[in-house]
C-alpha cells in the first residue's frame, strides 16, 4: 500500500509540474509577443521618421533654387543701399532748396529786387553750407528789411551783409546795390550724420 501512495504522489507531482511548464511556457510566449509588438512598432516608427526626413530632405532640394535667388537679392539690395540714401537726401535737399526760393520770393520787399543766387564751397566740412544772394534795392532801408526777413526763415542761421552800396543808373536814379550771405541750418557734418549737406554742395 505504501508502494501505491508513492506512485500517485509521483504522479501527482509531475502534473503540477507540466502544469507549472505549460503555464511559464504561456508567459514566455505573451513576453515574446509583447517584445514583437513593441520591435515593430520602433520598425514602424523609424520608417515614419525615415519618410519625414526623406520628405524634407526634398522640400529642402526643392526650396535650395529659392533660397539661393532671395541670398542674391538681398545682396542687391545692400549693394543698392547707398544709391537709395543718396537720392533720399538728393530728395530732401530739393524739398529744402524750393522752399528756400519760394521763401525768397514771397517775403522780398518791394523795391528790392534778386539777381542771383549761389550756394557756397565750403573748405570745413564741419561747418553749415552757405548761400549767397545778391540783389538790388532802391534804398538802404529795404535792404536791411530784407536781412530781417531772411534771419526769421527757420532753415536760416547767421545772416550777414556783405556789402551795400549805391549804383547810379541815370543823373537823377541810382539803386543800392548788395550782397547777403546766410549759414543754411543742418548742413554741417556730424560724427552721427557723416553725410550732412554734401548732396547740395
Amino acid at each position: 500500500m505504501a508502494v501505491i501512495n508513492l506512485i500517485a504522489q509521483e504522479q501527482q507531482m509531475r502534473r503540477q509540474l507540466e502544469r507549472k511548464t505549460r503555464l511559464l511556457g504561456f508567459g514566455w510566449l505573451g513576453v515574446a509577443g509583447v517584445i514583437g509588438a513593441c520591435w515593430a512598432s520602433l520598425l514602424l516608427y523609424g520608417s515614419s521618421l525615415n519618410a519625414q526626413r526623406a520628405q524634407v530632405e526634398a522640400q529642402l532640394t526643392e526650396l535650395r533654387p529659392t533660397l539661393q535667388q532671395l541670398k542674391q537679392t538681398q545682396a542687391q539690395l545692400a549693394a543698392l543701399q547707398p544709391l537709395v540714401s543718396t537720392l533720399q537726401n538728393a530728395q530732401k535737399d530739393t524739398r529744402r532748396w524750393l522752399q528756400l526760393f519760394q521763401h525768397f520770393s514771397q517775403h522780398t520787399p518791394q523795391g528790392c529786387y534778386l539777381t542771383g543766387a549761389e550756394l557756397g564751397k565750403r573748405a570745413d566740412p564741419k561747418k553749415p553750407m552757405e548761400i549767397t544772394l545778391k540783389g538790388l534795392a532802391e534804398t538802404q532801408q529795404l535792404v536791411g528789411e530784407f536781412m530781417l526777413r531772411l534771419n526769421q526763415h527757420p532753415e536760416l542761421e547767421n545772416v550777414r551783409l556783405d556789402y551795400s552800396q549805391e549804383r547810379a543808373l541815370s543823373e537823377l536814379t541810382s539803386v543800392v546795390e548788395f550782397q547777403v550771405t546766410a549759414q543754411i541750418k543742418g548742413t554741417a557734418q556730424t560724427q552721427s550724420n557723416p553725410q550732412g549737406g554734401q548732396s547740395g554742395s
